[in-house]
């Protein structure tokens, strides 16, 4: 399972090589490193936060995950900056010497808040950092670092947070569904649910068996958890590939991934009581196919508009490298189809376009926004032939299909007697 965040990080592990003894100037040292690390992380500067790791630095999260390598670290934090909007606080609270580790240990505590850039959930994470810091050229870096949860102060809230983070790692991560009985959950557990809850160990139960079924190469994460007397509030993210039905919809290999958020109300006996899911619906049926991306028109949009400034190498940017492009039959240039990436298209139609008309426009169009990821542009071709100076002004349609926000496949519908005739 992959943390979404986690900053500032630390260590733990057996580091040789030199190392000066410390000063009161290492302390201050120490603690400038620190804010010089919230200040780069916060300013979404990840080749500031590489400079701060040995090449050969370990990063390990809290579920005890590794990075290993700055430029691996540099670009974990770079992946996260692009998915969230947050800042970090960091407090650093001892430096002493590990014989064991041969390294000082900077040890602390450390805050992120924010959102998330795409569903806009609230982040809060918490954790402890204990750094391994080595002196290398004058400057201070460090070897590995090690986040851990921060323990609750009340045992109770802690004993639910450990329980239900271990129950559904193993049910969704593991398929161990014979976790879901009287010992992890009340008998009268709800789950809230359109258009009605779900009530029941066996309900709940019968539930996520139809989702496991229905994914393969699961994988959950709960980013963060933390929570207060009887409630649990957890941030997570699945992970799948959807290979069989899921609630009436057939198997469509589309990888998906989601994130939200659940509010938890336990027992007073430590058991799942109670659930409620927050979570972007149209976001996973967009994922599954179901519904198409909400970015698609504006990637075709911008197709057209760099079309019409000559930008070729923009309208090539817009498709997928593996794109499948027909021309419709009889067309003059349908005798090569199907064109097979952005380099076929270029050779095989733009560059024989620009050879063989004086102009070709495209004019009057319009795009309309269908499921499954498709995009029909309603258009006309007016254009003019360099060798017979003939023209054309035909009715057009364009089916365009779209993953990702790149163009996969493209499909032409026009009056090709026009442009056949245009031709002779």
């Amino acid at each position: 399972m992959k943390n979404l965040f986690f900053p500032i990080i630390l260590l733990l592990a057996a580091i040789s090589g030199a190392l000066q003894a410390q000063s009161v100037n290492d302390e201050n040292d120490m603690q400038a490193f620190a804010r010089n690390f919230m200040n780069a992380y916060n300013q979404d500067d990840h080749e500031a936060l590489r400079k701060m790791y040995l090449d050969d630095a370990v990063r390990i999260d809290q579920e005890g995950r590794e990075i290993k390598g700055a430029d691996n670290i540099a670009a974990y934090f770079a992946d996260q900056f692009l998915k969230n909007n947050a800042t970090i606080f960091i407090r650093q609270l001892s430096l002493n010497w590990s014989d064991r580790e041969h390294a000082w240990v900077a040890k602390g505590a450390y805050e992120v808040n924010g959102k998330t850039n795409v569903y806009d959930i609230p982040i809060h994470v918490t954790g402890a950092y204990a750094n391994a810091m080595i002196k290398k050229d004058g400057q201070w870096k460090i070897a590995k670092s090690v986040l851990t949860p921060l323990e609750h102060a009340d045992p109770r809230v802690a004993a639910n947070v450990k329980m239900y983070s271990e129950v559904w790692d193993a049910i969704i991560n593991e398929g161990r569904f014979e976790l879901f009985n009287a010992e992890h959950f009340t008998e009268d557990v709800v789950m809230h649910a359109e258009p009605e809850n779900i009530v029941g160990i066996e309900g709940i139960a019968a539930y996520y068996k139809a989702l496991a079924s229905a994914f393969s190469d699961i994988e959950f994460t709960i980013n963060n958890i933390f929570g207060e007397g009887s409630q649990l509030v957890k941030h997570w993210t699945f992970k799948g590939t959807h290979t069989a039905g899921f609630f009436g919809i057939p198997a469509t290999g589309n990888k998906v991934e989601i994130s939200g958020s659940t509010i938890v109300r336990m027992s007073p006996d430590g058991r799942i009581a109670e659930e409620r899911d927050f979570m972007d619906n149209m976001a996973l049926l967009s994922q599954l196919g179901v519904v198409s991306a909400p970015g698609n028109l504006a990637v075709v949009d911008g197709l057209y508009q760099a079309f019409a400034k000559g930008d070729v190498p923009a309208v090539l940017a817009a498709m997928d490298a593996n794109i499948v492009w027909n021309e419709a039959e009889n067309f003059p240039y349908a005798d090569q189809n199907p064109y097979i990436g952005p380099d076929a298209v270029l050779n095989g139609v733009f560059a024989r376009i620009g050879a063989e008309w004086e102009y070709w426009n495209l004019t009057d169009i319009q795009l309309h926004d269908m499921l499954n990821n498709k995009v029909l542009a309603t258009l006309r071709y007016k254009a003019k032939h360099k060798t017979n100076k003939k023209t054309i002004d035909s009715q057009t349609a364009h089916l365009w299909t779209l993953k990702d926000g790149k163009i996969t496949a493209f499909q032409q519908f026009t009056d090709t007697k026009q442009a056949g005739e245009a031709v002779r």
